[in-house]
């Protein structure tokens, strides 16, 4: 009974949320509220419509208040943590985050959708997993992390690969927030800043979940995910969200085969003798393929068909009631002397002229 019992809360857990969605911080315009679940998918559209941006996907998702629109935040900045679940921390408001994606698939939509409007938008991705050989000079300017003071670590060792890699992205978490006074400028335009930490995973799949290790690993990012904050916060007067996900790929293959399981399952029953008929592709699954027509797709339109939608609605709207006015003016027209319908019916139409 307690087995089952256990089973049915981890059940419930996963599918509640398998990623954490943090607002470290939000101005006076902007409220976060509540505590529903929000897929990652859904970010890129929080994400640039606190900026100001149109919505182009809509959900009924109502974590998000915009109480000013006339007064957007200047910027978003959003650190992903690679390959972990939680981050178990202190600071902000949380919202359990169903993972569907992948980060960069989310970076990429969102630096389009501003791309898109203007060209003059500060969009800065830097992965600090990467190192400070690979990123050299970096969008915020050359990087200069401070050698790692080996007596404020207690649990992690700097012998071993994985705990020394996270600790060289720690130190260049911290040369970021060093940096930002000096090179971020605060200006009308809309900007993004994306961080990308990958080190902590493989700390975690080394000592496990529950060990100081981890623990020790966690309190350090917590820490300098404050001072990147803080940072931020300085410079554009508070008037930035910040944000912080966490993104597991793991859990998007998942996500991605629960999918494709659930559109099978909606899979018609054909004929048998019809689908042997049919050639079958040597990549392809051992399960039927589905036409559009199972999957009841909505008809796709060009971008020019609101245009064009909007030219015909409102000239036959004006047609119509022109043509109206046309009507009445003519039935209400006095057939005197001087009128033309009295001129072309009257008999003595020669004679008068």
């Amino acid at each position: 009974m307690l087995k089952l019992i256990l089973l049915t809360l981890c059940t419930l857990a996963s599918v509640y949320g398998d990623g954490d969605f943090v607002i470290l911080h939000s101005p006076e315009t902007v409220h976060f509220k509540g505590a529903d679940q929000i897929n990652q998918t859904l970010l890129k559209e929080v994400f640039t419509g606190v900026l100001g941006y149109t919505v182009k996907k809509y959900d009924n998702w109502q974590g998000v208040e915009i109480t000013d629109p006339f007064n957007p935040p200047e910027a978003v900045v959003s650190i992903a943590i690679d390959g972990v679940e939680s981050l178990d921390s202190p600071r902000g408001k949380r919202f359990p985050l169903i993972v569907d994606e992948v980060e960069e698939t989310t970076w990429q939509a969102v630096s389009r959708r501003l791309g898109e409007r203007d060209n003059n938008n500060t969009l800065v991705r830097i992965c600090v997993g990467d190192g400070v050989n690979a990123l050299g000079q970096s969008a915020l300017g050359e990087l200069k992390p401070n050698t790692i003071d080996e007596s404020t670590i207690k649990f992690l060792d700097l012998k071993l690969d994985e705990d020394r890699k996270f600790i060289e992205e720690i130190q260049l978490l911290r040369a970021i927030a060093q940096k930002v006074p000096s090179t971020v400028i605060a200006n009308s335009k809309p900007d993004i800043y994306w961080l990308v930490v990958s080190g902590l995973q493989p700390v975690i799949e080394l000592h496990g979940k529950t060990s100081r290790a981890a623990q020790e690993a966690l309190n350090l990012l917590n820490s300098v995910l404050d001072d990147v904050s803080n940072a931020f916060i300085d410079v554009y007067n508070g008037n930035v969200v910040i944000a912080v996900f966490t993104n597991d790929a793991n859990k998007v293959r998942n996500t991605r085969s629960i999918d494709n399981l659930r559109v099978r399952r909606a899979e018609p029953v054909t004929d048998s003798s019809a689908s042997s008929e049919k050639p079958r592709d040597s990549t392809s699954s051992s399960s039927a393929p589905i036409s559009l027509k199972d999957v009841n797709l909505a008809k796709k339109y060009t971008a020019n068909y609101p245009v064009i939608f909007n030219i015909f609605l409102w000239f036959s709207v004006i047609f119509v009631f022109s043509l109206i006015a046309i009507c009445i003016a003519i039935a209400d027209m006095d057939p005197g002397r001087d009128s033309i319908i009295y001129r072309m019916t009257s008999n003595r139409m020669k004679k008068d002229n």
